[in-house]
């Protein structure tokens, strides 16, 4: 799982005041300009764990975990992502979120693959961070 490269790119993005606009599109928040989140990023048995804690008005915490495994889950607070599950949608074009494609771009292992999962991201600076990142 290209662990590092998501690791590295998150910072990147965090460091250049982007962080809110990609947790906005991926993770579908709706961040305002001066409003944050607390993320935390671990790997935990070789799944990539985000928590992500707002406290602007909801007090929402949510935690993603991308696994090349499936997990069965029913916790409303955590979130799955099997990346090899997401991997397959996408090679069969049925891929339709960005958090999906979040998947797919930690499996890719192809740079032509990484550039077009990239491209299928809004912001152009967020695009070239993870260019900058994965290829």
């Amino acid at each position: 799982m290209n662990d590092e490269m998501f690791r590295q790119a998150l910072i990147e993005l965090m460091n250049l005041g982007l962080l809110n606009e990609f947790v906005n599109e991926v993770f579908e928040y709706n961040l305002k300009e001066k409003e944050y989140v607390y993320m935390q990023y671990k790997i935990v048995k070789g799944n990539i764990v985000l928590n992500i804690y707002d406290n602007v008005k909801e007090n929402r915490f949510k935690g993603y975990i991308f696994s090349t495994k499936h997990i069965d889950s029913h916790d409303d607070g955590i979130i799955y992502v099997d990346v090899e599950d997401c991997y397959q949608k996408y090679k069969k074009g049925n891929i339709n979120n960005k958090l999906s494609l979040i998947g797919v771009l930690l499996k890719a292992s192809t740079e032509d693959e990484k550039k077009k999962i990239i491209d299928k991201f809004e912001n152009d600076d967020i695009k070239k961070i993870l260019i900058k990142h994965f290829i």
